[in-house]
């Protein structure tokens, strides 16, 4: 049996699209891009970091615009989702039966300050232990889920194939999953969420069904 879990964030464990969309807009509306995106547009980048967004939304933009017009969006939607929160996929008695019996983390292609309002919108910042992302470290979702799973002592089981990892990667995008693959963890598939999977080990249409699938799996 694994110890720990390491979340996705977005299509994971809350749904940001509809306000995001919004603010988006405004921003690119202040910077007059000449671009207004449909929530449909946004759920599908949803796992990219917002480099990768930038250039599918303005490839003909000079990078360094771009790239500041999205780093706006991430102050505004930070500073939106830390005071209003959003919807979420989680229920918090799962939730609380996971912290029970499992470490929680959370690894997200997001800007720095995402989580962070995730965590204190919802009051949620006692049940994970730890989190990285994108935004602060500059790498890839596979190359920060190694490195909570090194600085917690958490075995991945990549290196020997006797040894059962004892941290899972849940996930709704096969940009998750390739993530975990990467890192050489199990992956499970949040197939609520905005995007699909190719090989999970195992799929949950409800976050509710976790503590079930867990058992299952291993």
């Amino acid at each position: 049996m694994p110890n720990a879990l390491i979340f996705d964030l977005d299509g994971t464990l809350w749904d940001t699209v509809a306000p995001l969309t919004i603010i988006w807009n405004q921003v690119f509306e202040k910077n007059n891009t000449g671009k207004v995106i449909s929530e449909d547009d946004l759920r599908n980048v949803m796992g990219k970091n917002l480099q990768e967004i930038s250039a599918i939304y303005f490839p003909d933009m000079e990078r360094s615009r771009r790239e500041d017009v999205m780093n706006q969006c991430a102050v505004a939607h930070c500073a939106y989702l830390e005071e209003h929160g959003a919807p979420l996929y989680l229920d918090r008695g799962t939730l609380s039966q996971l912290y029970a019996k499992y470490e929680l983390f959370i690894v997200s292609n997001c800007p720095c300050g995402y989580i962070e309002a995730f965590l204190e919108s919802c009051n949620l910042q006692k049940y994970f232990k730890d989190f990285e992302m994108s935004g602060r470290t500059g790498k890839s979702k596979g190359e920060n889920i190694k490195a909570i799973c090194e600085r917690n002592g958490l075995c991945a089981g990549a290196a020997d194939a006797n040894l059962a990892p004892s941290v899972v990667y849940v996930g709704d995008t096969l940009g998750d999953e390739t993530a975990a693959n990467f890192a050489g963890i199990p992956f499970i598939h949040a197939a609520y969420g905005f995007g699909t999977a190719n090989n999970p080990a195992a799929v949950l249409h409800n976050f509710n069904e976790l503590p079930e699938v867990l058992e299952n799996l291993f």
